[in-house]
């Protein structure tokens, strides 16, 4: 897959990952290798950005040796058609202050009517293929949505409201601690909501990830009570470090190294011999792709390591490039072919 490049006027970043002097430059670099690269840039100095670019990249890729071959796009309520049916009716005299007493009382109404409507509507984000997107909740609390994932919640929530979010997807939630001491109050309570889990906080950093019919909470830091939504089991108290699994009807808890789960959110994957069966489901839930093999040997391979996922192209090509594979998107099916080399 690798290859030298001859048109450094017009080569893009993909080209340049793929570059072997490149690559040989970047990892084990010489003074041969320094001279040549310093020329090109002094040739085509546009290339500056992407070189700088592409060294993050590749210097990023730290394999292990085990290794084996629209900011509110939708919303609830959007408008609410309201008619007026004329009906006749005797006429009576209204003095004009009446009438003009009648009119104010109608707009205070309305107004009221109006303000508490958009205050407490409904806000729902969600996030297309390949796009993460930031969102900061009433109450300053922050979440990094992961592609093709929904959040819900109320666009202001009352002095007395329960903090509530639903989510599908997988979300990363930094939350604002409001409990400072005494008995906690109804506004003082964060819960999240999953397809089967109830997360509730006071103040903490945590994953959540509801695809495929397995919800999994990775707690980084703070402290959180997480029990099934349709049950009246005693709730899990988590600690830091600790994920709970819920996958056909049942609960469990271990201890796991977090960063690997929340490490989406600044452009990083981790694999710890991580089956391709499992990254291919990856590739469908984050990019839309149905994956396609030649050789189902393929997905019994198994990958372990840190990799930039910022770029999908380049994503693709280090896989590939690591298991001795091809992956070709098909655009038009939107189908990644994953060949044996």
């Amino acid at each position: 897959m690798k290859k030298q490049l001859t048109d450094y006027q017009s080569c893009t970043l993909e080209d340049l990952i793929n570059d072997e002097s490149f690559m040989l430059w970047v990892t084990q670099p010489t003074d041969d290798l320094d001279n040549h690269w310093d020329s090109i840039l002094q040739a085509y100095p546009g290339l500056a950005p992407i070189t700088q670019e592409g060294r993050e990249i590749i210097l990023s890729m730290r394999f292990e040796t085990e290794v084996l071959d629209t900011k509110e796009q939708k919303e609830l309520w959007n408008n609410i058609a309201s008619k007026t049916t004329s009906i006749n009716k005797p006429v009576r005299k209204i003095r004009l202050w009446s009438r003009y007493a009648a009119a104010a009382i109608l707009v205070g109404v309305l107004l009221t009517a109006g303000l508490f409507y958009s205050g407490f509507r409904e806000v729902t984000i969600q996030t297309p293929y390949g796009q993460l997107q930031d969102v900061t909740l009433p109450d300053g609390s922050l979440v990094t949505l992961n592609a093709n994932s929904n959040i819900r919640y109320n666009k202001k929530w009352g002095d007395n409201q329960i903090r509530e979010v639903w989510i599908e997807g997988e979300a990363f939630l930094k939350v604002n601690h409001l409990h400072k001491g005494g008995p906690v109050k109804n506004n003082q309570r964060f819960v999240v909501h999953t397809g089967s889990l109830d997360v509730e906080v006071l103040g903490t950093s945590f994953n959540v990830n509801d695809r495929r019919g397995r919800t999994a909470v990775a707690l980084l830091e703070g402290k959180v009570s997480l029990g099934l939504n349709t049950a009246q089991e005693k709730p899990i108290i988590m600690a830091p470090g600790d994920i709970v699994e819920y996958t056909e009807g049942k609960l469990n808890k271990k201890p796991v190294n977090v960063v690997e789960y929340s490490s989406w959110k600044d452009g990083k994957l981790y694999f710890r011999d991580v089956p391709v069966a499992r990254i291919s489901d990856y590739f469908e839930d984050i990019y839309g792709y149905k994956v396609k093999v030649d050789d189902p040997e393929i997905l019994k391979r198994r990958l372990s390591g840190t990799m930039s996922s910022k770029n999908e192209k380049v994503f693709f090509e280090t896989i590939a490039r690591t298991l001795n594979i091809s992956i070709t998107p098909d655009h038009d099916s939107h189908e990644l072919i994953i060949k044996s080399n």
